[in-house]
């Protein structure tokens, strides 16, 4: 059964619950949070060829985060698969990062993993979100975040990407924007 929620704070109970979902912001906040009952299944077609059709031709300020916490492996957390679209801001990217992070914790994940498909995307932008490289031997890149029981601490943010909230998110230093710069460039 899937349960949409607006309120990661009023909802972390089904939120840590719940080993699959999608994350949805837009505008530079949390729109949604909906619980799914099997994980995002996608193929090399489908994030290579149509959500780069999808990206360049709906211009909204809107990002979706496929999330998964596998069951063979419940320490770990995967974000499956991000679809973004031509008008996507830097703050509605963060507001989607935070949120994936805060479930995260909410989870007590040792880890987050994904793998990332669009070359605009580097390793230094990877960097900066706090990532690393991880299985160097599979194809594709792959990339980890450890937390060794040391969360960081979004809850401050959540509460200000909550939509009840309203809350405009603070702008961005310089070297953001630099970095948001090479993601789009």
């Amino acid at each position: 059964m899937m349960t949409k929620v607006t309120s990661v704070r009023e909802s972390h109970e089904l939120l840590a619950a719940k080993p699959y979902g999608l994350i949805e912001a837009s505008g530079g906040e949390l729109s949604f949070v909906q619980t799914r009952p099997f994980p995002k299944l996608i193929s090399v077609a489908e994030a290579t060829w149509i959500g780069g059709w999808f990206h360049n031709r709906v211009r909204r300020d809107r990002v979706q985060v496929f999330y998964n916490q596998p069951r063979n492996h419940s320490n770990f957390f995967v974000a499956k698969y991000a679809v973004s679209e031509l008008g996507t801001s830097l703050a509605t990217t963060r507001a989607a990062f935070r949120t994936f992070m805060e479930i995260a914790r909410l989870k007590r994940a040792d880890a987050v993993l994904c793998e990332v498909m669009n070359k605009r995307v580097t390793d230094r932008v990877m960097k900066y979100w706090g990532f690393v490289p991880h299985n160097p031997n599979a194809r594709g890149r792959h990339y980890i975040r450890r937390f060794y029981g040391e969360y960081p601490d979004y809850t401050d943010w959540i509460a200000e990407l909550e939509p009840a909230n309203r809350i405009v998110i603070p702008a961005v230093d310089n070297s953001t924007i630099a970095v948001h710069q090479e993601i789009v460039s």
